[in-house]
């Protein structure tokens, strides 16, 4: 493909963005009800109240991307992919600008997991744990503490456990929280996780060529390198990060949400969000946004 083609294609998806976030703003802001906006005193300005509109109708854009891409591309995601292009830094709009990222939320373990009660989730915590620094009983103490009062919707109850927060931080490069049970997609996990699962680094150094080059891998990718697939991993995913943010005048509001998607019993596909975070409540795992560019 041409450069001149890709950048076409760049321009068209930032129009469709906008496009999107344009429309689906106006739509929101008369959706907002009563009860949402009196959670938040500082809604009732018109302004807050707009930046929030347009904040969730970059969500609405990402939700319709990722709708699409499950129907086109089902059994692979990756960065190369349509739905992750909808990136955006300090896009203009009326009285202000608009900023959207989006991420894979399958690249790395998800601590609920261990609620499962299977052996091969908790043996792969525990294995993530200590190699981030966790002793035997503190990886235990954390497992249990999941399987009893979770699930959790983010790593942060674990950092009023007394654990160093050194060790917290490379437990989170590699340690996630999402809804239900969840496999790893080997396109997005980084490679020291994929190091752990995998052991072989010759092979994986090899692997990972492969996915910087090409974009993705697949499970002929691990055949032919003579490495079987671990429990718990996949090359595709089903839920994903929508992080949006909304400048307006002096106003600023972010919000973050898990967008889940999948194929009902009726063969249609959906994506919805099933949670969501705005402004200082938003977890560390939502992604950030690009870099300003100077």
């Amino acid at each position: 493909m041409s450069r001149a083609v890709r950048d076409e294609e760049t321009g068209m998806i930032l129009v469709n963005v906008l496009l999107f976030v344009a429309i689906a703003s106006g739509l929101v802001l008369l959706m907002i009800n009563r009860e949402e906006l009196a959670l938040d005193q500082s809604l009732r300005s018109t302004d807050a109240a707009r930046a929030l509109a347009v904040a969730r109708g970059g969500e609405t854009s990402a939700i319709v991307a990722l709708r699409r891409d499950l129907v086109t591309s089902p059994t692979i995601d990756h960065q190369g992919e349509d739905w992750a292009k909808l990136q955006e830094r300090g896009a203009k709009i009326d009285g202000g600008s608009f900023d959207l990222a989006i991420a894979d939320a399958q690249g790395r373990f998800n601590i609920n997991n261990v609620r499962e009660f299977d052996a091969s989730d908790l043996m792969l915590f525990r294995k993530i744990a200590l190699a981030a620094g966790f002793t035997e009983d503190q990886a235990m103490a954390a497992a249990g503490l999941v399987r009893e009062y979770g699930p959790v919707s983010d790593l942060r109850p674990l950092r009023l456990a007394g654990i160093d927060p050194k060790v917290l931080d490379r437990l989170d490069t590699m340690v996630t929280a999402l809804p239900g049970k969840r496999t790893i997609n080997l396109n997005s996990a980084s490679p020291e996780l994929l190091g752990l699962l995998f052991g072989d680094q010759e092979t994986l150094d090899r692997l990972l060529a492969t996915r910087r080059q090409r974009g993705y891998l697949t499970r002929a990718d691990f055949t032919d390198a003579g490495l079987s697939l671990q429990p718990g991993t996949s090359f595709n995913s089903d839920i994903f990060w929508v992080h949006s943010g909304v400048t307006l005048g002096e106003t600023r509001q972010e919000e973050a949400a898990l967008i889940v998607r999948g194929i009902d019993s009726q063969g249609v596909p959906h994506a919805a969000a099933v949670e969501r975070w705005r402004n200082s409540a938003i977890p560390p795992e939502a992604p950030a946004f690009a870099p300003t560019s100077r």
